[in-house]
């Protein structure tokens, strides 16, 4: 039997049964707290998570090395205990999800750059061919998709990573699309996502992480790393009006909506070169926005993630785009 079809050890079997069993049953359980309370429960647990000497606690410190070079010890502690935390309450409100009511919860959210949402509205009723959204592993992504479904009265696809846990794709497919929002993997996404943009809706892209797939070398945090060229590439081809918009955590169960400044992307080229050139563009002003955020919004930020992993056949960016 070749290590592609060998079945999974028994322990790991009867580990991921557990924790499907658990998640289940976290789902029922969490909508019937309020979410102030999820929250202050989720930053104590990931407080006493983040003192436990681990691996991945290695691995966010050096990341908050390579980002905050001039950042002392105590502010990375600091950062890095309000990363675990950030990350267990991303968990907990997306089992919370089902809780949310439009009509009681829309006043927990405040856009900040008002303007610069409606604008990018008006571009998208009048292009007629979607809206992308990019965003990153920064605050709270699965009540920002519930916000953006009700305010955007245009039907929301995510592109999301197929969960590791054997069994744990479907109920959690089913739990994401409590708050309105289809989920498609990626790897089989893209036509369903451009027939999506095509039809008028909204498609949310996490383009933040390290992916295997043609990408190029993006400076992030000064040091290339590997992005994606994909993304971009979907924008370019749909002819969509894009964006970037994060949903940031505030205090006492608020949420507060990040917007930058409408992109209207030019035809997509049919010179190889130019949509090359286009692509990288696109990919590198994106990803310059996500590290403004997390500049500004660091202990928000999922830090676990090996963001500057080496990959064979990475691009360097064109001249053009540098």
């Amino acid at each position: 039997m070749s290590e592609l079809t060998r079945r999974p050890s028994l322990l790991r079997r009867l580990r991921d049964g557990l924790l499907v069993r658990g998640a289940l049953f976290c789902s029922w359980l969490a909508p019937k707290f309020r979410l102030q309370t999820l929250q202050r429960f989720g930053r104590a647990v990931g407080a006493l998570a983040a003192a436990v000497p681990h691996r991945r606690r290695r691995r966010v410190d050096e990341h908050l090395r390579i980002a905050f070079p001039e950042a002392g010890p105590e502010e990375r502690r600091r950062l890095l205990r309000a990363s675990y935390q950030g990350t267990v309450l991303y968990v907990l409100e997306t089992l919370w999800i089902r809780a949310w009511d439009p009509a009681r919860d829309r006043g927990r959210v405040e856009v900040l750059q008002k303007d610069r949402f409606e604008e990018t509205m008006r571009l998208v009723r009048e292009h007629g061919r979607g809206f992308v959204i990019f965003t990153a592993h920064l605050g709270s992504l699965e009540l920002m998709g519930k916000w953006i479904c009700a305010e955007l009265g245009i039907p929301v696809l995510a592109v999301a990573a197929p969960p590791k846990i054997a069994g744990l794709g479907e109920p959690l497919q089913r739990q994401r699309e409590q708050g309105g929002v289809r989920v498609v993997y990626r790897g089989e996404a893209g036509p369903a996502a451009l027939r999506h943009l095509r039809a008028g809706g909204a498609v949310i892209m996490l383009v933040d992480h390290n992916v295997k797939g043609p990408g190029v070398a993006v400076p992030f945090f000064g040091r290339p790393a590997h992005t994606l060229l994909a993304p971009a590439r979907l924008a370019l081809q749909s002819g969509a009006v894009a964006n970037t918009l994060f949903g940031l955590r505030a205090e006492d169960g608020r949420f507060l909506v990040e917007c930058g400044e409408p992109m209207v992307l030019p035809p997509y080229p049919r010179d190889r070169e130019e949509r090359f050139v286009r692509e990288a563009s696109l990919t590198r002003e994106y990803t310059n926005r996500i590290e403004s955020m997390v500049r500004n919004y660091p202990d928000q930020y999922l830090w676990m993630h090996r963001r500057w992993q080496e990959r064979r056949g990475t691009l360097p960016l064109p001249p053009e785009c540098s």
